[in-house]
């Protein structure tokens, strides 16, 4: 028998709760087997989404309400009465059927007391909802955008120091904005008006991006990756921040660049398009399966000039013979850049992870400086916002490194955005550019 929309969402919410599974990649999935019709389908998107997004407050929601510890609360049950509650706030759907439906559900998968629990906790809130103690926005600001935009609370202290108040309000806001499909068209198999016109004869809305001529904003035609000219190498899936990269790299045709951290190859592929093939780009991954995948995008995209290669970013000696022109490290982080795309991910990242991430970056700049060539390029980045990851990064590189320098970034931009670089180096915000946060630094070595 075919599952509910809303046993199909829980099942989604319960296995991201329960094992860390991806979102974004568990529940496309889940729904094309479902046999769901696009309304329900998009209801699910909803419920599944929203819930995971909204953790931390619906937590607090029903710890006003609970006799119970939610500690105490099997895992699928308070999955469950997350569901619920985020469709009691923070949905279009009448009281009496979120209730109504999580009761049948608790009936179905629990003994009689679970279900009894359930529908008089979901009653209680349905009461007394608009009495709940919701924190003063100018005495706890902190607390109130915690609770009010779903962030965990250490993040938006985090982030009040580094940006203000005002800017971590519109920061949290906008991780729960939908996301823009934006896609980088390859220049060397296609231009901008030829695919774009294509992919809206396949029923695509296409738009041109915010700031680069090779960005196409996307939506509505279904299965990207299924289209033939995905599969024909004319575009990556790739946000328009990430794009920046390869032009502040600034490859030349005929040098020798070398990618860290490379899978699964969008930067690498980008700059084998800016460099006209002509040259060598070595792509380096310490993970096999990525690099399976580095492999796949690099012939996908007709990368002919880039090269695979399994190895440890920090021990590249046996594989990196000589010098190289510009180095990439586009460092593994803690990714808060991209919240919107991973409504789930705020909630499993860590102050503790973060100092360790940094250590991390740190050491692998360090690992590489040797392999530039004086007057060479070395660009940092990462996909986060943290000061610690970003430009504390940076200076403890430079003190070890005293042969570099930061080469300011603003001359690889576009225009729009160089008045917003400081110290000569990039970091977005999607609050205030419009794209995925990112941070890039363009270091120099000293001839």
């Amino acid at each position: 028998m075919d599952k509910t929309p809303r046993e199909v969402a829980l099942e989604v919410v319960h296995r991201v709760t329960k094992t860390g599974a991806y979102a974004n990649i568990l529940l496309p999935k889940r729904l094309a087997q479902s046999g769901l019709d696009k309304r329900d389908k998009s209801f699910v998107t909803e419920l599944t989404y929203g819930t995971l997004r909204a953790r931390g407050t619906l937590d607090w929601i029903i710890r006003q309400f609970s006799k119970q510890k939610l500690d105490k609360i099997p895992g699928l049950v308070l999955d469950l009465i997350h569901m619920s509650v985020y469709q009691i706030m923070y949905m279009n759907v009448p009281e009496h059927a979120a209730v109504n439906e999580s009761v049948d559900i608790a009936k179905k998968y629990f003994h009689p007391g679970i279900s009894k629990f359930v529908n008089g906790l979901l009653r209680a809130i349905i009461r007394q909802k608009d009495s709940l103690p919701w924190p003063d926005k100018k005495k706890e600001p902190a607390r109130y955008i915690s609770l009010k935009y779903f962030h965990p609370l250490w993040l938006v202290k985090m982030w009040i120091e580094d940006f203000g108040t005002e800017e971590t309000e519109a920061l949290c806001k906008s991780d729960n904005r939908p996301s823009r499909l934006t896609i980088r068209v390859n220049m060397l198999k296609t231009a901008p008006e030829k695919l774009k016109e294509t992919l809206e004869k396949a029923g695509w809305g296409v738009g041109p991006g915010r700031y680069l001529e090779e960005a196409l904003v996307v939506q509505g035609g279904g299965d990207i990756a299924a289209l033939p000219q995905f599969k024909k190498g004319y575009f990556y899936v790739q946000d328009e921040s990430s794009m920046m990269i390869g032009h502040v790299v600034d490859p030349q045709p005929g040098e020798t660049v070398l990618d860290v951290a490379a899978a699964p190859g969008g930067k690498t592929t980008q700059m084998a398009e800016l460099m006209h093939n002509k040259g060598q780009i070595l792509a380096v991954d310490i993970n096999p399966n990525r690099v399976n995948l580095l492999k796949q995008n690099i012939q996908r995209m007709g990368a002919t000039i880039a090269q695979a290669i399994k190895a440890d970013a920090i021990k590249l000696k046996p594989v990196i013979k000589k010098p190289v022109d510009r180095i990439l490290v586009d460092a593994p982080c803690s990714g808060l850049g991209v919240l919107a795309r991973r409504p789930d991910a705020r909630w499993t990242k860590t102050p503790e992870q973060i100092d360790e991430l940094s250590k991390l970056q740190t050491k692998m700049l360090t690992s590489v400086a040797d392999f530039v060539k004086p007057g060479g390029v070395l660009v940092y980045s990462v996909c986060t916002m943290t000061g610690q990851e970003t430009t504390l990064v940076v200076e403890r590189f430079l003190r070890i490194r005293e042969d570099f320098y930061v080469d300011d970034a603003a001359p690889y931009l576009p225009e729009l955005l160089r008045a917003d670089t400081q110290d000569g180096m990039m970091q977005f915000l999607p609050s205030k550019h419009g794209v995925d946060g990112l941070f890039i630094a363009r270091l120099r070595r000293i001839e």
